[in-house]
């Protein structure tokens, strides 16, 4: 840190302090400034500088307060003399890297590990203090919470193996507390300073789910300095009713009837040749007679080859009276291909982004009750296709004895 060095001998120190004002505060430090070595004249001894941030250490060990109480300011100055930009003994001392609750007491020299834990102390009023130095880094911590008057300064950094702190301008000290951060509750005595820190809340998972970084709730002073606050992403909101079913697709087109049933004849069996009733030796033998055709009568027999006595062509056929007729019986279609789904419905209306403020919990609640609108019903199916023809046919056969008469 930036300290503030003796420029002149020991006499121009004293006339310095009657500017300061508060003697008896500046006798107490000097005299401690003194018994620690740090407080002898060097005629001169020029400031190393601080690169944009309080000093990394200085080129002679001398220091005389200029401010009592030191209080932490923007350029991180040392004006106490007492290692800290800050007054040390009134406050606790937090490294979330090089920090320890069990062990540590919360001094420069044996820091707390967590903020929680700081805060607790301070909350119990162990010892009186009230401020919190914290050291650049990452506080995992969830939903910190703030019932009593503190203030909060980040930025620091232990300067090597050292005891003194310094404090870098550009702060470095992250509060991540999950999806609620921070909350400040129930101070209405005395102030509460956020100053030199980066809270951070973490995008929300569930649905219609807040992400807060900082809430105050019945605090009546509550100050902000050199502090960036940065809240997550909410939650979705509840997801929609689904769509009610919409009206069936049309019915499919019937299948086309089978052929009707018709009458017909199948030729008859042809007739069997006449024989010869004479007994004279080589007499001939009568044609085959002819095929029977539908509803005719056949054709007659040819008359046999001569003979001394032939015998007689044989006799018609006749008509086949057993040309069955075809009995074709029209059967069932078969089902028709089903019809092509309908297409899908359209989103519901977005729900209301409506809510309302919960008191106790101190957040605003969204209402589970706003829900997106039912998605818009599917087109109608088409029409399933038509059933083919069906059907099957028998017929009578001619039996064989069904045969030309002998002649």
């Amino acid at each position: 840190m930036r300290n503030i060095w003796k420029v002149g001998a020991l006499g121009a120190v004293f006339g310095a302090v009657l500017s300061v004002g508060g003697c008896q505060d500046f006798d107490a430090a000097y005299e401690k400034c003194v018994a620690e070595g740090r407080c002898e004249p060097d005629g001169g001894t020029a400031d190393a500088g601080d690169g944009g941030r309080s000093d990394a250490g200085d080129a002679g060990p001398e220091c005389i307060p200029s401010s009592i109480p030191d209080q932490p300011d923007d350029q991180g100055l040392d004006t106490d003399c007492d290692g800290v930009d800050g007054v040390a003994d009134a406050g606790y001392f937090v490294d979330p890297a090089g920090g320890n609750d069990t062990t540590g007491d919360g001094s420069r020299e044996r820091p707390f590990g967590t903020l929680a834990h700081a805060l607790e102390q301070v909350r119990t009023n162990a010892s009186g203090r009230t401020t919190l130095y914290l050291a650049r880094g990452t506080y995992n911590e969830a939903s910190t919470e703030v019932t009593v008057p503190v203030s909060l300064h980040g930025g620091y950094s232990r300067r090597g193996t050292t005891n003194d702190w310094d404090r870098f301008t550009d702060g470095g000290t992250l509060i991540d507390g999950g999806t609620l951060a921070f909350t400040v509750r129930d101070v209405t005595d005395a102030r509460v300073l956020l100053d030199g820190l980066h809270i951070a809340s973490n995008d929300a998972l569930n649905d219609s789910e807040s992400s807060i970084a900082l809430r105050a709730i019945h605090t009546a002073n509550l100050q902000l300095h050199n502090t960036r606050v940065e809240a997550g992403l909410g939650g979705p909101g509840n997801k929609g009713s689904p769509a009610s079913p919409d009206v069936k697709g049309a019915p499919g087109i019937p299948g086309g009837a089978a052929q009707p049933s018709g009458t017909g004849s199948i030729p008859g069996d042809q007739g069997t040749g006449g024989t010869s009733t004479c007994s004279v030796s080589g007499a001939g033998v009568g044609g085959p007679g002819g095929s029977g055709v539908v509803r005719d009568q056949g054709e007659t027999g040819g008359t046999g080859e001569p003979a001394t006595k032939g015998g007689a062509g044989g006799a018609d056929a006749g008509p086949v009276d057993n040309s069955g007729a075809f009995n074709c019986v029209g059967g069932p279609g078969l089902d028709g291909d089903p019809g092509a789904e309908g297409t899908p419905g359209g989103p519901g209306d977005a729900g209301f982004g409506m809510g309302f403020l919960n008191v106790d919990a101190g957040v605003w609640v969204t209402r589970p009750t706003q829900k997106g609108a039912p998605g818009v019903g599917g087109r109608i199916g088409a029409g399933g296709g038509g059933g083919g023809s069906g059907g099957t046919c028998s017929d009578r056969t001619v039996k064989a004895t069904e045969t030309a008469a002998s002649g």
